[in-house]
């Protein structure tokens, strides 16, 4: 379903943090102050960031009170924000060299002291947001333990058509560790993954629109804890070879536009949904048994393969942690060729992929249920490009992304898919890591299926139904880069036809949405 970032994955946020490291701390005497006062103050924050998380649902029978809370989502934000500020500013101002051990080493005069506000401004400009934990981060990254965590929340308000008025809050906790196998057992290129993720909240396409594809991200994959990666990688002769297996996602290497994550809709971050709705195909974050191999070529192209476990099972609410194979059904080849490229001088980068799937197991004919395919299938092809760049330079211009996907007719419900989106990366100079997007996803309803019914409704008398072929979805959305490790994405999303895919007559929906991304 998704991308890691939105993870946003999974995904954004942390590659923004991996990109952005901490200064390397020369010894542990200067990365751990000995100080007493600032253990006491970093597991007083701990405390203050644990029991002030946001509210959860965890059933039916706690839908009220979890309706009421969400009203108190963004002070509990700002209470988190306040804690982890507070425990930045006292840090530094604890001392951080340790005690004389004789007359001739005391110092002339006070060690220097950071004041309450330039704690604060440290705290906004620190790669994340829980800061370096008094060294003790880097200590462990540099042992070979990299440990990370995100939060995403999504709020989705319909506020036209749809089935009635109304907005629900979704959410997404996601923690884990990667390690460097070179720095732990010498295992030069290896990478253990260890990942978790927990999604909570309810669906306002559900409960108030009534379309397919959700216009909120992290509400599509089952609201449970499991987890999302338990592999290994390797990678050989440089990066020339990269090898994966495990519990692991496949998605994360497949079919993925991250610029796409940009928008809270499901049907743009960051796949093509035609694929793990007609398919055994996974994304972010239901991972499968199975293992990759990637080939980087010269000239900045790419070549990879993967096969991975379908099982259905592991979709069921109580088995988030499942790790048998029981209950599959076959198994999924995937491959994908891939080249970037940089347009004219000013080398404008564009990425550019087309790949495909065969899925092993049976299925029913999706206009003749009495019937069973052996195999389903299914390609793309999509790609982005900046297209005008603001500065020489930077990652600053327009970007145009698209995508389309076909799949086995005989099997899919859904049938063509296409997205076509236009992002603006630092439009403006004073906001260089700001963006705005609009994009638009189309998706059609398979044409044997919609015979069926017209043919079901023909033998009721109604001789001209007027059936919607498919969904039309338009979100404009707004990225904005509050720090390094705080984005909060406004968008407006239209559904057209939401009802499409239930052959039903639902008002066209007008949706304002509101995603709040952390990194911890």
């Amino acid at each position: 379903m998704k991308s890691r970032w939105r993870s946003v994955t999974a995904g954004v946020l942390m590659a923004n943090g991996a990109a952005m490291q901490q200064p390397a701390v020369t010894s542990r005497r200067t990365a751990r102050p000995p100080s007493w006062r600032v253990s006491f103050v970093d597991w007083h924050c701990l405390q203050v960031l644990r029991d002030n998380q946001l509210p959860t649902k965890s059933s039916a029978t706690d839908f009220t009170k979890y309706k009421h809370s969400r009203r108190h989502v963004v002070g509990r934000l700002m209470l988190i924000a306040f804690g982890a500020a507070f425990c930045a500013s006292q840090a530094g101002n604890a001392q951080s060299v340790p005690a004389p051990t004789s007359a001739s080493d005391v110092p002339s005069e006070a060690p220097p002291t950071i004041s309450l506000e330039q704690g604060f401004e440290n705290w906004l400009t620190q790669p994340t947001m829980t800061g370096d934990w008094g060294g003790l981060r880097t200590e462990l990254s540099q042992a070979g333990f990299n440990i990370h965590g995100s939060y995403i929340g999504e709020y989705a308000y319909n506020f036209s058509g749809g089935k009635r008025i109304g907005g629900d809050y979704a959410q997404q906790w996601s923690w884990g560790v990667d390690v460097d196998m070179g720095k732990v057992a010498g295992l030069t290129g290896g990478t253990f993954h260890l990942n978790f993720n927990a999604q909570e909240g309810r669906s306002t396409s559900a409960d108030y629109i009534g379309n397919r594809l959700a216009v909120q991200e992290v509400f599509s994959s089952g609201e449970n804890l499991r987890i999302t990666a338990l592999s290994y990688e390797q990678k050989l002769f440089g990066k020339t070879l990269v090898l994966k297996g495990g519990y692991l996602v496949m998605g994360d290497d497949f079919a993925r536009t991250p610029i796409l994550c940009i928008f809270e809709n499901v049907a743009f971050c960051a796949h093509p949904q035609s694929l793990p709705n007609d398919s055994g195909w996974t994304d972010y974050p239901n991972s499968r048994w199975g293992g990759e191999a990637i080939v980087n070529l010269p000239h900045e192209i790419y070549a990879e393969t993967a096969i991975a476990d379908v099982n259905p099972t592991y979709a069921l609410h109580q088995n988030g942690l499942k790790f048998s194979l029981d209950g599959s059904t076959g198994v999924l080849f995937a491959a994908e060729v891939g080249k970037t490229i940089h347009l004219g001088p000013a080398a404008m980068p564009g990425h550019y992929k087309i790949g495909g799937y065969y899925d092993t197991s049976s299925a029913p004919g999706i206009a003749a249920p009495h019937l069973t395919y052996s195999g389903r299938y299914g390609g793309y092809i999509m790609g982005d490009q900046m297209v005008w760049n603001f500065k020489p330079g930077t990652d600053r211009g327009l970007v145009v992304a698209a995508n389309v996907t076909v799949n086995d007719k005989r099997t899919s419900q859904i049938g063509p898919y296409f997205t076509l989106a236009l992002i603006a990366q630092g439009l403006f100079a004073a906001r260089p890591h700001d963006s705005i997007g609009i994009g638009y996803v189309r998706d059609f309803v398979n044409r044997n299926l919609v015979r069926l019914q017209d043919a079901e409704l023909a033998g009721e008398g109604v001789l001209d139904p007027n059936l919607a072929l498919g969904e039309n979805i338009v979100e404009i959305a707004y990225s904005l880069q509050l720090t390094p490790w705080m984005t909060i994405h406004p968008n407006v999303q239209y559904i057209g036809n939401p009802g499409a895919f239930t052959f039903k007559r639902i008002p066209n929906a007008w949706v304002f949405g509101l995603h709040i991304g952390l990194m911890f």
